[in-house]
């Protein structure tokens, strides 16, 4: 395909960088950030602790029979030092959804709840008043614990973790030499196989904030670099058996499920009633969803109430009838912002293809049909983040999964190695209709994430 060339004035170009990185680097100053990709919803810009910025699932390399399941929230956290602490919310409950069957609820669920002990004399931010290598030292002066538990409908909540140690935020080298043995102590077996990490880490998101700005902005001429690259965020990584996840528990004959994660916030109870309630306040399905479709979910533009705040508020099975959601994937406005900053000509509306691409899967892949022994008129379209349970572990993953011939990663899960932005820009062009997309991301510079993953659980790096 033949590229024009075009030319843009250098003044509105820097503007729009300077907008554009105004938006990003608030996050850190202003306790800004956004909900399923950092800098989306409006309703999510001033809660970072319940902001859910990345979402991944993955067969584990070397425990091929489990799935890991990793949430990250509150992003955009400063290195490691001895005045910033960052720790859960213990009004909220954090939770991992699972659907099997394809009708947008969850087959099981389960639940991060937090408790705090803060004994920290006074003045004091830092967990810690002196080196520690261990959760056990009694140096550690604010500690944090969870509750892990599993959800099934119609059967009692199933305790999978209680009092787990969660690693606190990093302090630095001087009092957290080992922040290693730190995860390590962290780190719980649960009961049946699988195991769960609760802490920080390096924000392992792979961006590249030069094609966002054609995705998002249509300005082709920024500098390619990942604002997240020196930055941390807190996680709850867990790796389950494929069995837990997968309907009537056979993941040979039913391998797809559908995965999202929820941030809910305790309510005030004018009634007097025993059972708290929760609201809904961040929902994560797929990576960058909200700014690549809807125009209302960035700092520089986000309108309150919108579509990207409604989306938070929202279950996936209610997605099927939202017209105005199914509108934004029909009629897209970024390939027309892709068209303008690369001269390549995007698709014409309607998009039934993005529609299936973000709804419902792709074909004989990630589609419930997949599934043997589903109830096929009870399939939903939903945004969640789908997965093959049987695909193999890739032994060359690339960054950019189905595009390039890996049958892994996104959108048949994510890892960390994958390069969302890249593909859902080959997506917006056509790549899924047969077209030629792959210069549009051929000579991009990022091609790793900011830091590197370890080889085994809980996989995320170390925190800077």
């Amino acid at each position: 395909m033949r590229v024009r060339q075009l030319s843009k004035p250098a003044a509105g170009t820097a503007l729009a960088c300077a907008l554009l990185m105004g938006g990003w680097f608030a996050g850190p100053v202003s306790g800004r950030a956004g909900a399923a990709s950092h800098v989306d919803a409006p309703s999510t810009f001033a809660d970072p602790p319940r902001d859910g910025s990345d979402l991944y699932a993955f067969t584990s390399p070397e425990a091929p029979d489990t799935v890991t399941i990793a949430t990250d929230y509150h992003p955009l956290q400063l290195p490691g030092n001895a005045v910033t602490l960052y720790p859960f919310m213990t009004d909220t409950r954090y939770e991992i959804h699972a659907d099997s069957s394809g009708d947008g609820r969850p087959e099981v669920t389960y639940r991060y709840t937090f408790r705090t002990q803060d004994k920290r004399p006074s003045g004091t931010a830092a967990a810690v008043t002196a080196p520690v290598r261990s959760l056990a030292d009694k140096a550690v002066v604010f500690r944090q614990t969870y509750t892990l538990e599993e959800l099934r409908p119609g059967k009692p909540a199933r305790t999978l973790v209680d009092q787990g140690a969660v690693a606190p935020s990093y302090a630095g080298s001087r009092l957290m030499p080992d922040y290693d043995a730190l995860r390590k102590d962290a780190t719980k077996t649960l009961p049946g196989g699988g195991r769960s990490y609760v802490g920080q880490i390096a924000d392992s998101f792979l961006f590249n904030i030069g094609p966002y700005a054609k995705i998002r902005f249509g300005i082709p001429l920024v500098p390619e670099i990942n604002p997240v690259s020196l930055l941390n965020a807190n996680t709850m990584t867990l790796q389950v058996p494929k069995q837990a996840l997968a309907f009537k528990g056979d993941p040979r004959r039913n391998p797809v499920i559908g995965i999202w994660a929820t941030a809910s916030r305790r309510t005030v109870d004018v009634q007097g009633g025993e059972e708290a309630a929760y609201a809904q306040v961040s929902r994560m399905g797929q990576p960058h969803v909200l700014e690549t479709m809807f125009p209302d979910s960035l700092p520089v533009v986000g309108v309150p109430g919108g579509l990207s705040d409604q989306f938070q508020t929202r279950s996936p099975a209610q997605d099927g009838d939202w017209g105005a959601m199914i509108k934004q994937f029909r009629e897209p406005f970024a390939p027309r912002n892709i068209s303008f900053a690369t001269g390549a000509a995007a698709p014409a509306n309607p998009r039934t293809d993005l529609v299936d691409f973000f709804m419902n899967g792709v074909e004989k892949v990630t589609t419930f049909s997949v599934n043997q022994d589903v109830d096929r008129a009870a399939v939903r379209p939903a945004e969640v983040l789908r997965l093959n349970m049987s695909t193999p572990v890739s032994k060359s993953p690339h960054r950019e999964t189905l595009f390039e011939g890996d049958p892994e990663g996104y959108p048949n899960g994510r890892r960390f190695v994958d390069d969302a932005d890249a593909i859902q820009m080959r997506a917006l062009m056509g790549g899924l209709l047969g077209a030629e997309t792959g210069f549009l991301t051929r000579n991009n510079l990022i091609k790793t994430p900011p830091k590197p993953s370890t080889g085994t659980f809980p996989y995320r790096p170390l925190p800077h």
